[in-house]
This record gives C-alpha cells, structure tokens and sequence, in this order.
C-alpha cells in the first residue's frame, strides 16, 4: 500500500518536480557547463560555489559542503522534517497525499505552527476590520487622501487595529489561542502589572510575511488625528513587531515575496526604508521594491539580496539620515558582493512623497534613471558635510575627494572624476594629479605598515610567505575516485566489494561504501540522485553530493579501477612498511648509544630482524 513516505509516493514526488526551479525559487542560478551555479543559501559568500545537477536532481556547496537531494535543500532551508518537505512538494507538484499523516513536531515547531496560523488571522482581521467596518472608515480616508487605491489595499492586506484594549485579544482568545503564546508571538503585550492586551491600537497595519508570502509580523502606522487616540503624543509614530520565534527582522526583506520574480528577470533590486514607500512604488508601476524593517541593513539582508540579484539601487529619504543610512547600507551591500548605485532624492523628502506629489514618471526620469555610482554619491555626501570658509576648508575637502577616487580600481574612472574635481574647484588637472598621486603613495604606505607582523627569525614577515599545496595521499584520491564510479556502476561497485581487501582508511570513505553495497543490494538502480536520498546521514549525503559532482570520464577502464583498488589495498602494507622502517631507525640510534657491547649486538640483532620484514614487504608491493 502506498503511504504518505513510501517509496513509491518519494519516487512520484521527485519524479514531478525538478531541483532547479525549486531551488531557482530561493537562489539565483545560472547555467554553468552541465550544472547551474549560484550563491549558497546555507553560508556567506561573493563567489558562486553553490552547485545544482539538474540532470541527477541534487545540489552541492564546495564552499560549506552542504549537499543532497531537493528534500534535504528544502529541509536545510526551511527547518522541514522530511515528511514536511516531501508534502510540501507534492502540494506544489499537485500529486495527492495517500493518506492523511500524523507528524510528531517538535514543541517549537508547533510553537511556531500555531504563530503563523494566528498571525494569518489577525491580518485578516485587521483588513476586515479597515474595508468592512465602520471602525475603519477614518483609515480608509487617510489611505485615500495617501493616493492609495483600493486594489493596492487588497494587494497588501492592509487593515487596521482599533483604538481598543482587547478587541483582538478576545477574538484570539475565542478561536483558542493561548494568551501566553500570543505574547510571545508579539500579537499581545502584558503590562508591568500583568494584564495581557493588544499590542497594536489605532494603527494602520501593514502585514509583513517571509520569502513564501505567510504573515509572520506587521507594521502598524499611527493614525494621526483620529479620535481613537487621546494619547498619542507617548505613542511612537511606526510599531513593528518586536522578534519571536516567527519573525526574525534582521533576516527578513518587506515584499521579497512578491518583488522576487522581477528583480530577477530585471537583475536589479530597488531598497527603500519603509514598507510605505515600497507599496507607493508598487502601485506607481514600480514592482521591484523591497525594504528593511525599521532597522539599517543587515548583512543577512544583503545576503537574501545578492542571492536574487547582483544590482540593487539604493533610494532612501532625502534628508541627512537618510543619506547617513545610505552611506552605511552601500557598505553592507559591497561587503557581499553587490553593485549599487544611489537614486538621488530632494532634502527632506521620501520615496512616497515624491510619487505622490510628481508621478510615477518623473519618479523614474528624475530619480531611478539618475542614480549614481558609489563613487559619486559618496563624493556628494563628503561636500553636504563640509562647510567651505576659506581656502583651508577648500583644501581639506579635496584632500579628502581625492582619496575617495583613489580607491577606484579603473584608471579611466578616477581620471573621470579627477577631471570634474578640478573643473569644480578651479585646479589644473596636473596638479590634481599630483596631489592624487602623493595622497595615493601615503595610503600605501600606510596599508603596508599596518600588514607588517611581529618579528620572526630575527626579521620581518610581510605576509609573503608562500605556503606549499598539501596533495592528499594517494589511498584518499583512489577512495574518491572508486566512490565516484561506484555510485554510476553496480558492476564496479560488485568489484570493489569482491577485490578489496581492506577497508577503506578514511571512515567517511568507509561508511558511504557500506551504504552503497547495501543500496544496490535492494535492487536499487545506478542513480547517484537516488542514492543520495537513500543514505540517510547528513554528513555522508553531503560527502555523496559532492563525489557525484566531480568531473570525471565516464569511460573508466577496468586496469584503471583496478590501479585504484591496488592503491587501497596496499596502503595497509605501505603503513606498515613506514612503521618498520622507523622502528629499525629508532633501534639503530639506540645501538649506537648503548652502554655495553652485548646490549649494541642485541638491538643490532632487532633491527636486522626488522630489516628482514622490511623486505619482505617491499616485494610482496612490487609484486602486488
């Protein structure tokens, strides 16, 4: 009968779906020879060491190591148990579940289960409660005065909480939630006195959901002027959700959900501040719009991003932390890799300001279509911080715009940039070329002082030293190598276990040989993609993908694996062999240090006797 994790149902499901548009969904990839290649999802890196076999369906990371079939990437990414990932495929792949399943989670599974359920709720509450209830027709004016349209309110589940102390505490408490776990989950507050309420009152809210599209925190906007709040002079303007075991807001990006399909078909990412101005530019034709959450950018962030893209425009507030924060997020978004450029906005004025007050095309004309090169909008931010008095404040702004330029890589680019400097400030570009040319030897210098480590032999190490490549040991590469074709031919893995007469020295090696005898046992077929899947430990799946990922001919002739077995049987008598070699060394130094002449013929006696071993062994290798 066919079960909900038979093998029939595993093979239906995994028949269906294919690895790369699963993984596509969360990394972008690109074709590279018979794999795609991408950035890793499981560690941080700039380049792409992140590969999917779409021909076997499994993934590997030379980077981290991390490997297997598209049921581990999806257990890896999103915290799945395998009966988890294998129905969320199937439900994707639209292949009915045989029968229904009881799955033992973990309590903080089902912490987080019953947070998300609740969380879907109150968003749907909150819009209700905003589009079909008196309580939020004041809301809805505002968002109308705000130019947003009913369509983009539908879009966003926008809602809004009422100005009340318990109206979403009862409805949660009706439905059976637990009033502790709410807290925990952020929908509630408890006061110092212990009294639980609701966390958000006469708020705009605005849903945040993770990279799936599920509710997992909100964004509540006061409502200014409404008679629903008396105090709102102690009530921060902006409310999020504080973290729990659902929302993690240094990992996640307001509208990656919706915003991912065309930042990857565009290659490019617009980052704003707020979630309002990422639904203003989605409403004025802007879609791909994301934006942190109430905090600077984290590296995490940057991460998801250059996961999607390798380009982000940067377009925050106008004023002077806007551009502080600019400053600060080209930082995050170069450290992992990206290519930024700065879209220009007026003092004091935000993204959704500016649409609403001039359109969408000028907010494309005047601003995205004018962003800036890193170079330039740092060049701009250096001049709004300096006050010029006299030629002394000139000369330190340039002194400080030129080793801005300086650390330009393209002589083209700095030579463009010099040549506006000194148009901007009246100089010759010889001089300025000069003064480039002086500060950039100072800078050197500098960089070389701090490499310069503590002494070493009695002089110094500037980082020079070149360290020799440590080939692994012959047995090890003949493991590898075995193992590979093993996992593309049950003949040769019959061979392997008929002629080798030692184990396997490396254990991991050893291990995945014993899972392969036993995989073919069963009647399995040649599929490294299955064979994956069938190993069960984590470590040894990844030690698999990453075999199966080699580049190797497929063509192997039977004296070359017959070399290999040869490698791995003789390493136990090579071994040996160097055992008894510094044996006899040992016992000749101690003969030549004895104390008496019969104690020097004793041990000169020994290590003839192990010299005769020594030979023995040397032939039965040259025989062998």
């Amino acid at each position: 009968m066919t079960g909900p994790t038979s093998d029939e149902f595993v093979n239906q499901v995994r028949a269906a779906v294919d690895i790369v548009d699963v993984v596509g969904e969360y990394v972008q990839l690109r074709k590279s020879g018979r794999a795609f290649l991408g950035l890793c999802p499981f560690h941080s890196e700039k380049s792409p060491s992140f590969n999917v076999n779409a021909e076997r369906q499994f993934f590997h990371c030379f980077g981290c190591g991390a490997g297997g079939d598209i049921f581990s990437f999806l257990m890896k990414l999103e915290q799945l148990t395998f009966p988890e990932a294998l129905h969320k495929l199937a439900e994707r792949a639209g292949i009915a579940v045989p029968q229904p399943q009881q799955v033992e989670e973990s309590p903080e599974k089902r912490m987080k289960h019953v947070m998300q359920e609740a969380h879907t709720f109150v968003s749907r509450l909150y819009h209700y409660v905003l589009t079909k209830t008196p309580y939020g027709a004041e809301a809805m004016k505002y968002l109308a005065k705000r130019g947003m349209s009913e369509a983009t309110i539908a879009e966003y589940q926008i809602g809004f909480a009422p100005d009340s102390w318990d109206f979403v505490t009862q409805q949660l408490t009706k439905r059976g939630f637990s009033q502790e776990l709410m807290v925990e989950a952020g929908l509630l507050a408890r006061s110092d006195a212990g009294k639980i309420f609701d966390r958000f009152r006469g708020r705009i809210m605005f849903p945040i959901q993770d990279s799936q599209g599920n509710a997992i925190g909100f964004g509540g906007r006061l409502l200014q002027g409404s008679k629903h709040n008396s105090n709102q002079k102690s009530q921060p303007k902006y409310l999020n959700s504080p973290e729990s075991l659902l929302f993690n807001k240094s990992a996640t990006l307001f509208n990656l959900h919706r915003a991912r399909p065309i930042i990857r078909k565009r290659k490019e990412a617009l980052l704003f501040e707020g979630y309002v101005d990422v639904i203003s530019a989605w409403q004025a034709g802007f879609t791909q719009g994301i934006a942190t959450l109430g905090t600077a950018l984290t590296e995490q962030q940057a991460r998801i991003l250059r996961r999607n893209t390798e380009s982000v425009v940067l377009c925050y507030d106008g004023d002077a932390a806007g551009q502080e924060a600019t400053s600060k997020a080209i930082h995050v978004l170069q450290q992992a890799g990206l290519i930024v450029r700065v879209a220009p906005l007026p003092q004091g004025v935000d993204p959704d300001d500016y649409i609403r007050q001039h359109g969408a095309e000028a907010f494309s004309q005047q601003v995205l279509l004018q962003a800036m090169p890193i170079t330039a909008f740092r060049l701009k931010h250096l001049r709004s911080q300096f006050v010029i008095k006299d030629e002394t404040d000139k000369a330190r702004l340039i002194a400080k715009a030129v080793e801005i330029i300086n650390e330009l890589g393209s002589p083209v680019e700095r030579d463009m940039y010099q040549r506006q400097l000194a148009e901007e400030y009246s100089l010759t570009l010889g001089d300025l070329k000069w003064e480039s040319k002086r500060a950039y030897n100072q800078q050197k210098s500098e960089r070389q002082r701090d490499k310069v480590t503590p002494a070493w032999n009695n002089s110094i190490n500037n980082g020079k030293v070149t360290l020799a490549k440590t080939l692994p040991p012959a047995y090890h590469t003949a493991e590898r190598m075995l193992l590979y074709y093993m996992m593309r031919n049950e003949e040769i893995a019959a061979r392997v276990q008929q002629e080798c007469s030692a184990h396997f020295q490396v254990d991991e090696h050893d291990a995945l040989a014993a899972y392969l005898y036993a995989y073919y046992a069963e009647g399995n077929p040649e599929d490294p993609g299955k064979f994956i899947h069938y190993v069960q430990d984590d470590l040894l799946k990844q030690l698999a993908s990453g075999l199966a990922m080699m580049e190797c001919n497929n063509d192997v002739s039977e004296l070359e694996i017959g070399d290999y077995i040869k490698q791995v049987n003789n390493y136990p008598k090579r071994a040996e062999l160097e055992r008894l070699r510094d044996e006899q060394r040992s016992l000749h130094l101690q003969a030549a240090a004895a104390d008496s002449e019969d104690a020097r013929k004793q041990l000169e006696l020994q290590a003839a006797v192990t010299g005769m071993k020594i030979l023995e062994l040397e032939n039965a290798l040259k025989e062998g």
